[in-house]
């Protein structure tokens, strides 16, 4: 598969040039789940958890040369319907003290946009979706990207949908992982997925026990990945020892045209006061929604307010949870 655009990029703020994958990921996807990847949630093998990558060492050397301001910090409840994520800062904070920090308390480290600052991690997500799409009839991706994600034992991800089509890789530890159905308005409402394509609103999402009834659930083991449709709500309980994932995201040209719908049915929605407008994807009308809300940003009648992430702790290895609250 050609180079990611994101390349383009890599050079904006990459860190110190690292030496290229020394094996060969591997992606395996039996035959019976061909068929099923984008649509069903399934559960696949990968060899990324023999990686040179994903040791102590090379997590602590590039947490020690990653742009802090793209890696993100936070602490957390326990009660999964109870929202209680506290962003920490993390500055001065070296890669060793982060992942004693991960180890003794309750963090999660989100490292977004790696293969943006390492280009053996571009090369990877790269040969990742390579196979997938020599793999998955069909499957095309135009562009891809990763978050590498290292986190505490038992700390747990809230029940959220991403606006884009997303891959699970899970490289050490253990963890539970629940996925719901995708675009059914019992378990995520549409303007709720308009504001996130719109980049208005964070992911996470009303959460009711009973939604778990509906879930497929799956225990992962290093070696495993999971995948689930587009938008599926899902939550994450990690278990009894630190975890290493990657995260990929890739968009399709089927993607993106369904971000556009949502994104002009949320314009007029909020401006015109129209709801329960067609999610139709393809037809005249889906173009003519999509063609009014560009322009209309264009001319600055869309303004999209941004997400705001605002810090109250600050990480400290020493800690009880890894982390301190922030002085007032």
């Amino acid at each position: 598969m050609a180079s990611s655009p994101a390349e383009r990029f890599v050079t904006a703020w990459a860190i110190p040039q690292k030496e290229h994958l020394r094996r060969m990921p591997t992606v395996r996807l039996f035959d019976v789940n061909k068929a099923d990847f984008g649509r069903r949630p399934l559960v696949a093998t990968h060899n990324l958890h023999g990686l040179d990558l994903f040791t102590d060492a090379a997590l602590i050397d590039l947490l020690d040369h990653f742009p802090r301001k793209n890696l993100h910090a936070l602490t957390m409840g326990s009660d999964p319907a109870r929202i209680e994520n506290r962003p920490a800062l993390h500055d001065g904070v070296s890669g060793a003290e982060l992942l004693q920090a991960v180890r003794n308390g309750r963090l999660w480290l989100n490292i977004t946009r790696v293969d943006r600052a390492d280009q053996r991690y571009r090369a990877l997500i790269d040969q990742l979706y390579a196979q997938l799409a020599q793999q998955v009839p069909g499957f095309l991706p135009d562009f891809s990207q990763g978050t590498l994600l290292i986190s505490s034992p038992h700390a747990l991800v809230y029940y959220h949908a991403d606006g884009p089509a997303s891959v699970l890789w899970h490289i050490r530890g253990r963890k539970r992982v629940w996925v719901y159905p995708a675009l059914d308005e019992r378990y995520v409402k549409r303007e709720h997925l308009e504001d996130i394509f719109a980049g208005v609103r964070h992911e996470y999402l009303p959460y009711e026990h009973v939604f778990d009834r509906a879930a497929v659930v799956y225990d992962l083991e290093p070696g495993q990945w999971v995948a689930w449709p587009q938008n599926a709500p899902h939550r994450v309980t990690n278990l009894d020892s630190v975890n290493v994932s990657l995260s990929t995201e890739h968009f399709t040209r089927q993607s993106r045209r369904r971000a556009r719908i949502y994104v002009a049915n949320r314009f007029f929605r909020t401006r015109l006061g129209l709801r329960g407008l067609s999610t139709r994807e393809e037809g005249p009308a889906a173009l003519m929604k999509t063609v009014a809300q560009r322009l209309a940003r264009r001319a600055g009648l869309d303004r999209l307010p941004a997400k705001q992430h605002t810090a109250s702790m600050r990480v400290d290895p020493d800690a009880p949870g890894g982390v301190v609250a922030l002085e007032e």
